[in-house]
């Protein structure tokens, strides 16, 4: 029976790629959460895409929403939106000028790598000589705006290098605001 020898200069590379290959595992392990900040000036971009906005209602009015500015209220989660409106009632010959602001909360879509917005709401509406006539229709139209200009918003889809860090993939979790910044955390995947 022969003995195989043992030969340490062929044992040695190997025990030592195994070694770096636990020590890499391991640190992938001790990688916890991490906050990432992505500016306001991010997010303004992407609601500008959808601006001008043009949308007739009922038949009668015509609501136009143009020239936004998002704003991210401290400890709220919420991003609101002030935009320059125009109504007109075509048939009528009657036009309003004025502000609007709208507002949503902000959520995560892990199905589509998102942030968007949810429950959209009118926070108010102001138009330059508007009469008691037309001002309830206008309001309620105002909120139908709301939800189809923000619903479902994309307001930041997370890119490849967003989702890995180290070697390590990443999932978000967890959304907060700064007054120019959305914070996502994220964790690694398990």
């Amino acid at each position: 029976m022969h003995a195989k020898k043992f030969i340490p200069g062929k044992v040695i590379p190997v025990l030592l790629a195994l070694l770096i290959t636990l020590l890499l595992a391991s640190c992938a392990a001790l990688i916890g959460p991490r906050d990432v900040q992505f500016p306001l000036a991010k997010l303004q971009q992407s609601v500008d895409k959808r601006l001008p906005f043009s949308q007739r209602y009922l038949g009668l009015f015509e609501i136009t929403a143009n020239r936004a500015q998002l704003s991210l209220p401290p400890e709220q989660n919420r991003l609101s939106m002030a935009t320059d409106v125009t109504v007109t009632m075509p048939l009528l010959g009657k036009s309003w000028n004025g502000t609007m602001a709208i507002s949503g909360v902000l959520t995560l879509d892990n199905p589509h790598n998102a942030v968007t917005l949810q429950e959209p709401k009118l926070d108010s509406l102001m138009l330059n000589g508007l009469d008691d006539t037309y001002a309830a229709q206008v309001t309620q139209i105002g909120n139908l705006l709301a939800r189809q200009l923000l619903t479902n918003l994309p307001l930041y889809t997370f890119k490849p290098e967003d989702l890995r860090y180290a070697g390590v993939a990443f999932m978000p979790t967890k959304i907060g605001t700064r007054p120019e910044n959305l914070v996502v955390t994220f964790e690694p995947v398990k």
